[in-house]
C-alpha cells in the first residue's frame, strides 16, 4: 500500500505539477531540447565563457529522452515520460529511506511510527509535489542526497559517499553540504582512512567523465561544479544577486506555504530531542537522532544569511523535513500518551492522526490551488503546439509572458519561438548557434543581467503571439487581442 502511494503521488506530481521556475525552462529544457533536436536557447552560464552549467547533467537526462523516442513518442510525450522518469526515481529514495527507517528505527532510537510518519509526509506533501519531477539540479540533488541519507543509516558507507559526490558533481555543489554528518560520522567514527579512500574513488569515478563530457561540449577543459561554487562565492565582476534578494523569514514562510504543519514540526525536533534526553538522562537518543536531521540545519545556516533566495535552493532537504516533522509529531504522540490519564491511552494516536489528516488537507488544498490557478501555461502550450503543426515554419512570439514558456518539446520542429519587446529589461536567453554549437562563444551575451535589444524580432514576422490580457496596458505590452491583425 505505501509503494503504491508513492508512486501514485509521483505520476500525478509529474502530469499535474507547474514549471514554477523559469531557470528550468531556459537553463536545463531549452539546452537539452538542443542536444537533441539541434535547436533551442541559451543562457549565458552556458557561455564557454562561463561554463556554470554541466552538459554531462543534460546528457544524463536526454538518455532518458533517446530511449523514450525509441518507441515512436512526440516531444511532447517525451517532455512528460522525462517528468515521469524523475519523479518515479524520487519516488524510489523515498521508498528506500522509508524502509531502512522501519528496519534499522530502533537502532537509531526512533519511535515506530517515525518511518510510516515520514513515507506519508514526504508522499503527500505540497513541497515533494513541486520538486519531485522538476528538471532542476536541486531536485537532483533532492533525489541523490536521499539515497545518501538511506544507505548511511543501512551502514553503507561507501554509497553514502558516492552518492553526496552525485550530488554535489553532478547536481548541485552546494549540496556537498548535506554530507557534512556522514563525513562527521566517519571521521570521529574510526573510519577516518575509508572516508579518504572512498571520497579518493567518488572524485575519480565521477568528476573524471563529468570534467570529459563537459570539456567536450565547451571546447576547453572545465569543471562546472568549481565554476558555479567561484561564481557564487568568490566573483568580484557578478553577484547572483542580480536576479532578487529576499529578506531572511523567506525560506521558514516558504516552507510553510510548501509543508503547513509539518515544517514548523521539523523545526521544533532538536528542542523536543533535548527535552527527551534531559527527562529519559539517555544521550545516545539525542546523538542518534540530531545526527540523522542535522543536515536540515546545516543547510539553513548557510542559505538562510544569503540575499538571494529562491523556493528550489530548499528542494535538497525536503525530505530531512519530512523526516523532522515524522519525529517530532511521534515524540509529541509519546508524552501525550504518558501525560494522559489511563483511560486516554490512546491520545498518542489520535494526535499523530489528526496531524496526518490536518497535513494532508491542507497540501490537497495547495496542490489544487496551485494546479487550478498556474497550470494555464502548459495546457495553454499544448493548444498551441497542435495549432503550429500545419505551420511551416511558424513564428510563435512572446513578450512579457517570456518567462512561462514552458519549452521547445511543446512545438513541432518546424517552429521556433521569439520574443517582442515588452517592459522587461533584463537579459533574455539566446538560440544557440548551429554552427558553432556549445563551443562557440555567443555574442551579445554578459553576466550582468542587461537588456540586450538583439533579442528582439519586429510584431511583423510573427505568425502565433501567446499572450495574457491584464486591466493594465503599455505602449510595449498592448492588449494585443484587441487589434485588428490578432
Amino acid at each position: 500500500a505505501i509503494v503504491a502511494v508513492v508512486v501514485g503521488c509521483r505520476i500525478l506530481a509529474a502530469l499535474w505539477s507547474n514549471i514554477s521556475d523559469c531557470d528550468e525552462t531556459y537553463n536545463y529544457w531549452e539546452p537539452m531540447h538542443f542536444l537533441l533536436f539541434g535547436s533551442g536557447f541559451q543562457t549565458w552560464e552556458y557561455s564557454p565563457e562561463y561554463g556554470l552549467r554541466s552538459y554531462a547533467y543534460l546528457e544524463l537526462h536526454a538518455f532518458v529522452v533517446k530511449c523514450l523516442a525509441l518507441f515512436g513518442i512526440s516531444k511532447l510525450g517525451m517532455f512528460y515520460g522525462l517528468r515521469i522518469t524523475l519523479a518515479l526515481v524520487c519516488g524510489l529514495a523515498e521508498l528506500k529511506l522509508y524502509f531502512v527507517l522501519k528496519k534499522n528505527h530502533r537502532k537509531l532510537f526512533l519511535g515506530s511510527s517515525v518511518p510510516l510518519l515520514f513515507v506519508l509526509f514526504s508522499a503527500l506533501s505540497c513541497g515533494m509535489f513541486i520538486a519531485s519531477a522538476a528538471f532542476l539540479p536541486s531536485s537532483f540533488s533532492l533525489i541523490c542526497n536521499t539515497f545518501a541519507l538511506a544507505f548511511w543509516l543501512d551502514g553503507n558507507n561507501f554509497l553514502a559517499v558516492l552518492f553526496t559526490a552525485i550530488s554535489g558533481l553532478v547536481g548541485w555543489p552546494f549540496a556537498a553540504a548535506l554530507g557534512v554528518p556522514i563525513a562527521l560520522s566517519m571521521v570521529f567514527g574510526s573510519n577516518f582512512y575509508n572516508f579518504v579512500r572512498y571520497c579518493i574513488i567518488a572524485l575519480v569515478v565521477v568528476l573524471g567523465p563529468l570534467m570529459a563530457v563537459d570539456s567536450a561540449y565547451y571546447g576547453r577543459l572545465v569543471v562546472a561544479p568549481l565554476n558555479i561554487v567561484l561564481y557564487n562565492v568568490l566573483s568580484s565582476e557578478t553577484s547572483s544577486e542580480l536576479y532578487g534578494t529576499e529578506p531572511w523569514p523567506y525560506y521558514f514562510l516558504n516552507g510553510a506555504i510548501n509543508f503547513n504543519v509539518a515544517f514548523p514540526l521539523a523545526l521544533m525536533t532538536p528542542m523536543l530531542l533535548v527535552a527527551k534526553s534531559i527527562i529519559t538522562q539517555k544521550a545516545k537518543h539525542l546523538l542518534s537522532a540530531v545526527a540523522v536531521t542535522s543536515g536540515m540545519w546545516v543547510w539553513l545556516a548557510i542559505f538562510v544569511p544569503q540575499p538571494h533566495k529562491e523556493e528550489r535552493f530548499l528542494f535538497p532537504i525536503y525530505t530531512l523535513v519530512c523526516l523532522s516533522a515524522a519525529i517530532s509529531v511521534d515524540l509529541l504522540a509519546q508524552a501525550l500518551s504518558f501525560l494522559a490519564p489511563k483511560s486516554l491511552k490512546q491520545v498518542g494516536s489520535a494526535f499523530k492522526a489528526f496531524v496526518v489528516l490536518l497535513f494532508v488537507v491542507l497540501c490537497s488544498s495547495r496542490i489544487a490551488a496551485l494546479y487550478s490557478n498556474y497550470h494555464a501555461p502548459l495546457s495553454v502550450y499544448e493548444r498551441v503546439g497542435d495549432a503550429v503543426r500545419g505551420h511551416n515554419g511558424a513564428v510563435v512570439c512572446v513578450g512579457k509572458e517570456w518567462y512561462r514558456f514552458p519549452s521547445s518539446f511543446f512545438l513541432p520542429e518546424n517552429a521556433r519561438l521569439e520574443f517582442v519587446q515588452s517592459e522587461f529589461r533584463g537579459q533574455l536567453p539566446k538560440h544557440y548557434d548551429h554552427l558553432n554549437g556549445t563551443r562557440g562563444v555567443p555574442s551579445h551575451m554578459n553576466a550582468l543581467n542587461k537588456e540586450e535589444p538583439t533579442r528582439y524580432v519586429a510584431l511583423s514576422t510573427c505568425d502565433f503571439l501567446v499572450d495574457v490580457e491584464l486591466h493594465q496596458s503599455t505602449e510595449l505590452e498592448p492588449m494585443y487581442g484587441q487589434l485588428g491583425e490578432w
